[in-house]
C-alpha cells in the first residue's frame, strides 16, 4: 500500500520526456534567434535593393552623358547624378569646352569642383593637370604647382603623374630654379621608369648635362 502511494506522489519521467540542454537552450533563445533571422534577411534585402538602384543610376547617368554634347547637357548630367563616373566626364568636357572658348576662370572653377567633389574620380589626376595647366595660363605659377604637385603625389599610378612632375620641372626652370627642376626630372626615371615620360626627362637630363660640359 505504502508503495503504491510512493508511485502516485513520484511519478516516474519517461527518460525520451526528458528535456536536454539543447532544448533549454532553444527555448530560453528562440526569439533572439528568429529576429536575428529577420534582421538578416532585411540586411539581405537591402543590400540587394542598393545594388539594383545603383546599377540603374549608373546606367541612367551614362546614357544622359551619352547623349549630351554641349555645355548644357554635360551640367544636366552633373545636376542629376553628381559624383558618378559620367558627371566627373562631363565636368571634364565642361572644362575643355570652356577653355577652348577663352573663359579659363570658369574653366578652372569646375576642375577645382571636380577634384574637390570627386576626389577618388578614375581622371583625378588629368584634372589636377589640367588645372595646373589652366593656372599657368592665368599667371598664377604657384597655384600651378600646387596643382601639379597634388597630381604627381596623390595620382602617382596615374598616367597623368609623370607629366605632371614635367610640367612641374618645366616651370621651376623657367622660374630660375634649375636646381629643383634637374630633381624633379631625375625623380621620373626612378619613381616611373619606362613611361614616355620617364625617357623625356633622361634627354632633358643629358641635355643639360652637355650644355655644361667644357
Amino acid at each position: 500500500m505504502d508503495q503504491d502511494r510512493s508511485s502516485i506522489l513520484r511519478p516516474v519521467v519517461d527518460p525520451a520526456l526528458e528535456l536536454t540542454d539543447s532544448d533549454l537552450f532553444w527555448q530560453a533563445h528562440w526569439r533572439k534567434f528568429l529576429w536575428g533571422l529577420a534582421g538578416l534577411v532585411l540586411l539581405i534585402l537591402a543590400a540587394g535593393f542598393w545594388k539594383f538602384r545603383e546599377a540603374q543610376v549608373r546606367h541612367a547617368s551614362e546614357a544622359l552623358y551619352s547623349a549630351a554634347a554641349d555645355e548644357a547637357g554635360w551640367r544636366e548630367v552633373v545636376e542629376k547624378f553628381p559624383g558618378t563616373v559620367p558627371a566627373g566626364n562631363a565636368r571634364l568636357q565642361l572644362a575643355s569646352a570652356l577653355r577652348a572658348g577663352g573663359d579659363t576662370g570658369a574653366a578652372a572653377a569646375e576642375l577645382d569642383r571636380l577634384i574637390s567633389t570627386q576626389p577618388d574620380y578614375p581622371l583625378a589626376g588629368t584634372a589636377c593637370l589640367m588645372l595646373g595647366e589652366l593656372r599657368q595660363l592665368q599667371g598664377e605659377p604657384e597655384a600651378a604647382l600646387e596643382a601639379y604637385r597634388r597630381a604627381s603625389s596623390l595620382y602617382r599610378t596615374s598616367y597623368a603623374a609623370p607629366l605632371a612632375l614635367l610640367a612641374e620641372a618645366k616651370l621651376l626652370e623657367s622660374r630660375g630654379s634649375a636646381g629643383e627642376a634637374r630633381a624633379v626630372l631625375q625623380s621620373i626615371g626612378s619613381l616611373h621608369p619606362g613611361t614616355p615620360a620617364a625617357m623625356i626627362a633622361e634627354a632633358e637630363l643629358a641635355r643639360r648635362t652637355s650644355a655644361t660640359a667644357p
